[in-house]
């Protein structure tokens, strides 16, 4: 007799239209299961994912309460019958499931764990769900407002630092404290420095990526210098004039600064400079 002419056995044909048994392991257990105990249903949850004509898990609920599932498991061994739910996961430390080839000990485990909850599981699940709602409910909206908050703030910094930088600055000549005015005016002049800074900066990466600045090694008086795919040798008397007075102005300053309209010095004896296109 197949187990679904039980009518407590499930199939949802719209979800599983093929699905006609259950695996062979399965069958015993949900037979035996299905007519000890009329209330509980058993929905088909997972079929053979080759032909979806056999059955390999079943959810088992009884008035709209899930009390578990019981599935197909590979082991080493071969297929096995796996029961889990709440009760189980919690009563084991290596697996949420309990797993056999044993009908019988199936039929006893699920006898022995699946039913509906008591009062105080029902009580820490429902404190665990509210927990989690509260808590995600709490993180949406943060994450919401935040997501509003950068919007405004980046509307108002791109206000004050274009058109409206003028009244921005009458706000911190009339209302800002001594103290907090000159701090501010020392940063806009720090970041004035740094911008021209940049833009020589940006300059010679572009420049260097594109192999059109000058890579001069020095080494015991002599220059060996790379313009593109061109290598020159120079010494003090044949050096350019111009690359010379950049390389002037470039040791003049500390490895890995920039000098604008100069280049770069990597380090003693390299430098990068920048050079016209003739």
């Amino acid at each position: 007799m197949s187990i679904f002419t039980l009518p407590n056995v499930i199939v949802n044909k719209e979800k599983y239209a093929n699905v006609s048994k259950a695996h062979s392991v399965l069958t015993p257990v949900v037979q035996r299961l299905a007519t000890l105990y009329p209330l509980w249903k058993f929905d088909v949850s997972q079929a053979n994912s080759m032909s979806d004509e056999v059955a390999t898990g079943f959810m088992v609920s009884q008035d709209g309460e899930k009390l578990g599932s019981i599935f197909t498991e590979y082991t080493r061994s071969g297929t096995a019958i796996a029961l889990s739910n709440d009760r189980i996961a919690s009563a084991r430390s290596r697996s949420s499931s309990y797993t056999t080839r044993d009908a019988d000990k199936a039929v006893v485990m699920a006898k022995k764990m699946f039913g509906k909850m008591n009062q105080s599981e029902r009580l820490t699940k429902a404190l665990t769900e509210a927990e989690r709602v509260v808590t995600k409910g709490a993180w949406s909206k943060e994450r919401e407002k935040a997501a509003h908050e950068r919007a405004i703030s980046d509307a108002a910094h791109k206000f004050i630092m274009g058109e409206g930088f003028h009244l921005f600055m009458q706000y911190v000549q009339a209302e800002m404290s001594i103290a907090d005015r000159h701090r501010l005016l020392i940063h806009l002049e720090k970041k004035e420095v740094i911008d021209t800074d940049m833009l020589t900066i940006e300059r010679v990466q572009k420049e260097f990526v594109g192999a059109k600045t000058a890579l001069v090694i020095k080494d015991a008086g002599k220059y060996l210098v790379k313009i593109g795919d061109v290598i020159s040798l120079y010494d003090d008397n044949t050096f350019p004039h111009d690359m010379r007075m950049k390389l002037g102005m470039l040791k003049l300053v500390e490895n890995e600064q920039y000098v604008s309209d100069m280049g770069c010095r990597v380090s003693d004896e390299i430098f990068v400079l920048l050079v016209d296109e003739t």
